[in-house]
């Protein structure tokens, strides 16, 4: 056979044949070469390739745990309402005649002055001119002076709570209006004594651009003016009016942050 007259093939095929001959026979060389070293030899190779593969194993596993440590917390629905619950309790007031004890309504404080939103015929069907708050908690403190915002029309009252020596309060997170939708799972807190909860569904949207008067309708019923309508997370949509009330047990009045009119004082 002529070398110089192979094909390109022949001569890929006639490579890989040396190759293949040449590493079988280096590794019968290399087997008949540890076969005669001495032990001390073969003892430090056998070391060597021991402390190789623990020195890459830990780093594998070092990885592989790394990767997988992330861990998905689950939140449950259950969980969810009562901590929204017990975070807006504290922002809860009940309105009463200064000095009694029967319920006028209930309120939400927004902010840390405390001022709170409240049903304005209500406190206008008690006849009284000066009202105290129960905050959460049991402690009653004076209403400093009731007012109402720019829209004669609103059934919102805005009451200032006067600040006690030892009584901070802890404001409500008001919800985006402009965000709420249909079937978004809401909670009331309500109840003429103790807080009684109730848990339902947006029902009906106010119409788009109604500023004046706005009604929401939800599946959650109340019967007192002033109950709170909350988002699971916490965030207060609305209250119960006596103007809400008249069109139903599940109608709330959107509520917005208060925005400056004239102040009433009430009477000592």
């Amino acid at each position: 056979m002529d070398l110089e007259h192979l094909t390109k093939h022949q001569i890929v095929l006639l490579t890989l044949l040396v190759s293949f001959v040449t590493s079988i026979a280096t590794g019968i060389v290399t087997v008949s070469l540890m076969n005669q070293a001495p032990p001390s030899i073969t003892r430090t190779i056998n070391q060597i390739v021991e402390h190789t593969v623990e020195t890459v194993a830990p780093a594998i596993q070092g990885a592989a745990a790394i990767t997988t440590t992330q861990k998905t917390i689950v939140v449950k629905n259950d969980d969810l309402v009562a901590q929204s619950i017990a975070a807006v309790q504290k922002s809860v007031i009940r309105i009463t005649v200064r000095g009694g004890s029967e319920l006028v309504a209930r309120g939400i404080i927004v902010d840390g002055k405390g001022t709170a939103l409240t049903d304005r015929d209500a406190l206008n069907a008690s006849g009284a001119t000066s009202f105290d708050a129960i905050l959460w908690g049991g402690t009653r403190v004076q209403i400093a002076a009731v007012r109402y915002t720019k829209v004669a029309s609103t059934p919102v009252a805005v009451v200032e709570v006067a600040v006690g020596t030892s009584t901070g309060f802890a404001p409500a997170t008001l919800a985006d209006l402009s965000k709420l939708q249909l079937g978004q799972s809401v909670i009331r807190i309500g109840g003429k004594g103790v807080d009684v909860v109730g848990e339902g569904v947006v029902a009906m949207l106010p119409p788009p651009n109604s500023f004046e008067n706005p009604i929401l309708q939800t599946t959650v019923e109340s019967a007192t003016p002033g109950s709170v309508l909350l988002s699971l997370f916490g965030q207060v949509i609305g209250i119960a009016t006596t103007d809400s009330l008249a069109q139903g047990p599940g109608f709330y009045t959107p509520v917005t942050l208060p925005t400056p009119a004239t102040k009433v004082t009430p009477k000592p």
